[in-house]
């Protein structure tokens, strides 16, 4: 997407995402979008990111067992929010099936879900800019 400064890439000054392993299984997906960036873009590149985690372990199914993030704006010459960063931590498990979370860590049982992980991979990849994008 033109004009945006995060790219989908290990973190580095300008954003990206991290990963790791913190016990059996489950894995921290960091992701930062700085400067001008989507509404949305660390989001999506989190979960972006887990989803690629996950595939390349093979696994078809991706739970979500807590998260947490912000969205950070403002303003530029009294018009409208320009967007200007953000930031996305999830927690995530590999599965098989479609099966609801059995170790939801969030306080809001609602923050925890499955998805496909090929679907999300899918689905998401059209809202993130790659550095070898040309742009």
């Amino acid at each position: 997407r033109p004009g945006t400064a995060t790219k989908y890439r290990p973190a580095n000054l300008l954003g990206g995402y991290s990963d790791k392993e913190i016990e059996q299984g489950l894995w921290r997906i960091k992701a930062r979008a700085n400067g001008i960036a989507e509404p949305g873009f660390a989001q999506n590149m989190a979960i972006y990111r887990a989803a690629e985690l996950l595939d390349a372990r093979g696994f078809s199914h991706m739970q979500v067992v807590d998260q947490k993030g912000k969205s950070m704006s403002m303003r530029i010459g009294g018009g409208s929010p320009s967007y200007a960063g953000g930031d996305m931590t999830l927690w995530v498990r590999g599965g098989q099936d479609a099966a609801a979370p059995s170790q939801c860590r969030a306080k809001d049982a609602a923050l925890c879900f499955t998805v496909p992980v090929r679907r999300t991979l899918d689905r998401v990849r059209p809202f993130l800019t790659f550095p070898d994008d040309g742009t």
